[in-house]
């Protein structure tokens, strides 16, 4: 099997967060024989306009260039919206199955502009398959595209996640300190305003904890400026940290907060899963079909600070056999997304494109 992989995210020497999945998507299939025989991708995120114009008529340029001259079985595409252009000029050459790879924020800015998905329902009635990282998703897009059948699109959770990197550690600490986690690309719709507003109330109500913000984004400073402004001297911001030293992270945390606003799945509250941490999250889209409330975490309702401080505060008040049995729940949910069984999942079904029965 040979892929043409078209992503505009993926990670950069400055920026290894940014479309992290993609990559490690890229990496599992390599591992179990999968040939990536053309690549077109932005490495990085680019925040003022022009330099963003100017990078995405390169990758368009690239697209063109190993559409044309490269030898693949098929297109294999993350984010829809994004190369819609490139998609309806290619569209009438199309002699070779595509794969788009949803994610969720691509198909719902469709839904606020109708020309585009005028644009995206001539292309998507075209397509093999639409790869989502979630059932909730895969049902709004049956949803908002009824020419679509349940046969047309597959869920598969974002790469999964590497056993080798996320694991509980023999030696997992024991705080007698509250210690919570949050770890995300640092922009307002991953919720660590509703994060630091939930950390004041604990404060506010003398309830001793501690808590870490890892990370990287354009937000950095107004975060540094909350936690200044509210004398949140427990809080400890230590900036981006590596993908492999994360596993240290996640074990040092009692529970780790995923606040999102919006998320098709969220990879990080499974990564804490995988090191025996529960995840309290938002109870929206992806995060809802594996945090079991009171079984393996919570869910909160999603911007809702008070709710946040709630759920918190309810895993405070466990006792600790009913904590190690949500840890031990927490490690038993995230086992259904090892990578290698995720890819595999995936790579059986695109064989299926490759020789229909």
């Amino acid at each position: 099997m040979k892929i043409f992989l078209i992503s505009n995210m993926y990670p950069s020497k400055n920026d290894g967060l940014f479309g992290v999945f993609v990559k490690n998507f890229k990496e599992e299939f390599e591992s179990q024989g999968i040939k990536f025989t053309a690549k077109s991708v932005i490495k990085g995120k680019s925040y003022s306009a022009p330099k963003k114009l100017f990078r995405y008529l390169i990758h368009y340029l690239s697209i063109l260039k190993n559409y044309t001259f490269c030898r693949y079985d098929f297109i294999y595409l993350h984010y829809l919206t994004h190369h819609l252009p490139i998609l309806l000029v290619l569209l009438p050459f199309k002699n070779k199955p595509w794969v788009i790879n949803a994610h969720g924020n691509d198909f719902s800015y469709l839904e606020r502009k109708k020309f585009y998905k005028s644009i995206a329902s001539k292309i998507l009635k075209r397509i093999e398959l639409i790869v989502v990282p979630s059932s909730y998703l895969k049902y709004e897009i049956l949803k908002n595209y009824p020419f679509l059948s349940e046969k047309d699109i597959f869920v598969s959770p974002s790469g999964g996640i590497d056993p080798a990197l996320f694991y509980k550690e023999k030696n997992k600490p024991q705080n007698s300190t509250l210690n919570l986690g949050f770890v995300s690309r640092l922009i307002e719709e991953k919720g660590w305003k509703t994060f630091l507003k939930a950390l004041v109330m604990l404060q506010n109500e003398g309830i001793p904890f501690t808590a870490t913000i890892a990370g990287k984004g354009p937000d950095e400073e107004k975060i540094k400026t909350f936690i200044k402004e509210h004398d949140l001297s427990n809080v400890n911001f230590i900036g981006f940290v590596k993908q492999n030293e994360l596993v240290h992270l996640y074990n040092q945390f009692d529970i780790y907060i995923f606040p999102t606003y919006h998320d098709s799945l969220g990879l990080t509250g499974v990564e804490a899963m995988a090191c025996g941490t529960p995840v309290i999250a938002s109870n929206i889209e992806g995060p809802s079909t594996y945090v079991q409330h009171e079984v393996n975490g919570f869910l909160f309702e999603s911007k809702n600070s008070q709710a946040l401080f709630e759920c918190i505060n309810s895993f405070l008040k466990m006792n600790s056999s009913s904590k190690e049995a949500m840890r031990q729940e927490a490690l038993k949910h995230a086992q259904n997304y090892k990578k290698d069984l995720v890819a595999k999942r995936l790579i059986s079904r695109l064989n299926s494109l490759l020789n229909p029965k």
